[in-house]
């Protein structure tokens, strides 16, 4: 690839083997390191290894501040609304992918690239992100909010890998002490922690918005606050009662939990908000993700004014939850996604 790429490297094994491609290529390679949270350098030591490894120009920045304002709050504040915030899509829309924009420019390169399993096609006049060759690391869900602008600007080389094995593989033969790393977590900032113990150190303990459980109309018990509970969850109530119950609906407002049957968390459809489609069509059929570890459902869009969205399921899923992420395919492209406001 000619021209000047900047690569975000974290110091794992993906943008390590993305930096060595794309040099491979042709390209004029420079290697970005982002700090994003605190603590988070024991994670990136490795980056700047690899950067002189490969032999590429390397620099670190620290985006600390933002990022706490820009994602970690938008986390924190979800779980105080009764939601269940996707921090990795709306980091890769709202902060990741700006923050590598700037200093895209700052560096004078033409383009960006990313160690992400996905690829992007220009199909129609438009930019499209699309899964991954290899389905079993595609991260095309969490890319699906990032602005087509965005996405003509970044390159994806592992996208056409088959298998992650390959990379380590390349790694390997390369001598690099990476090809054996572990895989980093879903949401960088817990470090493999449970979020509950991270909103517990957060939020004050008099701060918390705690209520009740509440089914069929009765008080059952109080519970320990909203932030801790998310649709469709059924291990952890602690409620004591004599059949599985799980959480249907939470009230931030009373914040009263809603509890019930496992056949109660299903519904027929999603109202979505914040979306971001790339399609001239306000009405179609499709299939939709409603969280990232999950099968497709064949359902109906209608893109509303306002960047909403409506969907109807052909078959009614299990706890579509307000606050996560629903992306919309068309085969393998992504057409769109929006965040969940609410079930029907």
């Amino acid at each position: 690839m000619p021209g000047k790429v900047l690569v975000a490297m974290s110091g794992g094994v993906d943008s390590t083997v993305t930096a060595y491609l794309l040099k491979k290529q042709g390209a004029d390679v420079i290697g970005l390191t982002l700090k994003m949270f605190e603590g988070q350098e024991k994670h990136l030591d490795d980056a700047g290894k690899m950067a002189a490894k490969l032999n590429i120009p390397w620099y670190f920045e620290d985006y600390t501040d933002f990022f706490r304002d820009e994602v970690i709050s938008y986390f924190i504040n979800t779980y105080r609304k009764g939601k269940t915030p996707n921090p990795c899509c709306y980091c890769n829309e709202y902060a990741k992918f700006r923050y590598l924009f700037e200093q895209m420019q700052k560096h004078n390169a033409d383009k960006i690239a990313t160690g992400h399993y996905a690829r992007k096609t220009f199909k129609n006049g438009h930019w499209f992100i699309a899964k991954a060759a290899n389905l079993k690391k595609d991260q095309s869900y969490y890319l699906s909010l990032l602005d087509e602008f965005y996405i003509g600007l970044t390159e994806f080389p592992l996208g056409e890998f088959p298998s992650k094995y390959q990379v380590r593989k390349i790694a390997e033969e390369l001598g690099l002490e990476v090809s054996g790393k572990k895989d980093s977590q879903d949401v960088c900032f817990l470090e493999g922690g449970d979020y509950r113990e991270y909103l517990s150190e957060k939020i004050p303990s008099d701060k918390i918005k705690k209520g009740n459980f509440i089914y069929k109309g009765e008080i059952l018990k109080e519970h320990e606050g909203v932030e801790f509970y998310t649709v469709g969850q059924r291990k952890g109530l602690k409620t004591g009662f004599h059949k599985p119950l799980y959480v249907v609906e939470i009230d931030p407002v009373s914040n009263n939990i809603y509890l019930g049957s496992k056949e109660e968390t299903y519904f027929k459809g999603v109202k979505l908000e914040e979306c971001n489609f790339i399609t001239e069509r306000k009405f179609f059929k499709s299939e939709i993700k409603l969280r990232y570890r999950m099968k497709s459902a064949a359902c109906t869009v209608e893109i509303l004014p306002n960047n909403e969205a409506a969907v109807l399921f052909d078959e009614k899923q299990s706890a579509p939850t307000p606050g996560q992420v629903a992306v919309i395919y068309d085969g393998d492209l992504v057409a769109g996604g929006g965040i969940i406001r609410k079930a029907f």
